[in-house]
């Protein structure tokens, strides 16, 4: 399989952001997620010209070194190397990375200034209060992070620090991790989107660094900020093409119930219903759970059994449609979250042709110029 000589695909270590070397590609695969961490997998020929003195062996170390690809001047997406396979007798190596968000899924949020004080670990609590969803967010980053004194840190650009009036309090005894704790706050009623988006140091190219960024509290989105993105699968130039479609409403409720903290008769417990379907269009009663074990502020379980009524509402409808690369918008403009207009055409005996605003969730390509994305519909009425 050719490569596409827009993409590039290297390595670089993790706490300094350092680039180490270029790797070709045998074959590659990448994905960017929203609200998560995303997909990075990678074949080479370890005994290639082109990597005959490069230390490979400590240049791929999982944990200690990422693997980043990108097309063009953007980072698509960079993480740590999680897997490493290499086959002797073929002389092929693999590796299988993530987004930096799989990293956070790995570190505590601990109130590191209580511990080194010598207060217990059980006793401790991250207590954030007064600031926006996203702050809560970015305090989580930097006090687990940067504030562990046997952390040697990531290049992390931090967002500034906003005021607000959400508060949280983290107890050491539930021993939370980041990246869970992160996920919780964007599925929260208006929880913000989070992302840590790679990018190219500008003070020195040959580093690179994350950027984390949040939704507003007036906009918890994460989206273009100019206008939506537009293919139009009704003409051949667009490059759009296989625009299909899944629906799952296995996850459906007319009520949510959203036990908290406790057991037995101390369990908080929060709810919520929507009785639409059922009052106007002839649905069945269902039911679901959505556990939040660990939260004890009744606010919040309420904000999120909100959130999971919002969910539960409609199936989960999302759509596969490929594009072209190089063909406008140009991969790298766009990233998940963005809001798009699709123009389906005729003949599609699932989806209604015509015009439809939809949100990208995921992207996801290889070494061609070929690119699928996941949009999800906007909410309609059923």
């Amino acid at each position: 399989m050719v490569v596409a000589p827009e993409f590039r695909v290297f390595i670089g270590n993790m706490v300094t952001g350092k680039i180490t070397a270029d790797l070709p590609a045998a074959s590659q695969s990448w994905g960017m997620r929203l609200n998560g961490a995303g997909s990075l997998d990678l074949t080479t020929r370890a005994l290639s010209e082109d990597l005959r003195n490069k230390d490979l062996r400590n240049a791929t170390a999982t944990k200690k070194n990422y693997l980043a690809v990108a097309y063009g001047n953007t980072i698509l997406e960079a993480g740590p190397i999680w897997k490493r396979d290499y086959d002797a007798r073929t002389g092929v190596l693999k590796l299988g990375a993530a987004g930096l968000w799989s990293f956070l899924d790995k570190v505590k949020a601990l109130n590191w200034a209580q511990i080194t004080a010598g207060t217990e670990v059980t006793r401790t609590s991250l207590d954030l209060t007064g600031l926006s969803r996203g702050s809560i967010a970015r305090e989580i980053v930097r006090l687990s992070i940067f504030g562990n004194p046997n952390n040697p840190g990531l290049p992390i650009v931090l967002p500034p620090l906003e005021t607000g009036t959400h508060d949280r309090h983290y107890k050491g005894y539930t021993l939370p991790w980041v990246g869970d704790l992160l996920r919780k706050l964007t599925a929260v009623d208006n929880g913000p989107d989070i992302a840590f988006r790679p990018r190219y140091d500008g003070a020195d190219p040959t580093r690179i660094e994350w950027v984390m960024t949040h939704g507003s509290e007036a906009e918890p989105l994460l989206y273009q900020a100019g206008d939506d993105w537009t293919w139009d699968g009704s003409t051949e130039e667009s490059g759009v093409s296989d625009i299909g479609t899944k629906e799952d409403g296995s996850g459906m409720a007319d009520r949510v119930w959203q036990p908290g903290a406790g057991s037995e008769l101390a369990m908080k417990l929060a709810t919520a219903q929507d009785l639409d379907l059922i009052r106007y269009a002839g649905y069945p009663w269902t039911e679901a759970d959505a556990a939040s074990k660990d939260v004890e502020d009744a606010a919040i379980l309420q904000s999120h059994a909100d959130a999971a009524m919002a969910a539960a509402r409609r199936p989960v409808e999302t759509w596969d449609m490929t594009v072209r690369a190089d063909t406008s918008p140009v991969l790298g403009k766009y990233s998940p979250g963005d809001f798009a207009h699709i123009n389906v055409p005729k003949g599609n005996p699932m989806i209604e042709a015509g015009n439809r605003r939809v949100r990208i969730m995921a992207i996801d390509g290889d070494n061609t110029q070929t690119v699928k994305l996941t949009p999800a519909p906007m909410p309609s009425g059923v």
